[in-house]
């Protein structure tokens, strides 16, 4: 299995400057492989919509964002209190910790941040979207040397792809 795995990235390398070979590597590991189902058109109700950038901002700090479906109360705990247990080993002689509230809470909906290897496998995937070869190759090598998360932001931040 491992010699398999490790002739994978030899041949994409082969071809890493064909758009047209990539995007067929690509469109078969999408169509053949990936067991992922098509993502359906979400609609967000309004009361969500407007949460989502406070949200995605306690998400980017390493928050777990909980929130009450019934009352729209919305809470933030670090991921070591979000088990009830833990909460209690850690923090329940602290004078400074508030219990979470979202542990009596019946209708919730959980926002967590990614896995790194999920984000990598994100901005992997935005990269070979990308039309313009020069830039492509510019976030290729950012995300095979040192630093990618780093690397990879500091060239779409200042990019005309930021917004997409």
């Amino acid at each position: 299995m491992n010699n398999i795995l490790d002739e994978v990235p030899g041949h994409i390398r082969l071809v890493r400057n064909d758009k047209q070979k990539l995007k067929k590597i690509l469109n078969f590991i999408l169509d053949e492989i990936n067991e992922e189902k098509e993502d359906e058109e979400l609609e967000i109700p309004k009361e969500l919509e407007k949460l989502l950038n406070s949200i995605a901002q306690s998400i980017d700090c390493g928050q777990i964002v909980y929130i009450n479906l019934d009352t729209m109360q919305v809470e933030e705990v670090v991921p070591d209190m979000e088990d009830p247990e833990d909460y209690e080993l850690n923090y329940n002689n602290c004078s400074w910790a508030t219990k979470p509230e979202f542990y009596n809470w019946e209708n919730t909906l959980r926002f967590a941040p990614l896995e790194s290897h999920d984000s990598f496998k994100i901005m992997e995937t935005f990269t070979y979207q990308i039309d313009d070869s020069k830039f492509q190759n510019q976030l290729l090598h950012a995300l095979n040397n040192r630093k990618p998360f780093a690397n990879f932001k500091w060239k779409i931040d200042n990019s005309q792809y930021r917004q997409d």
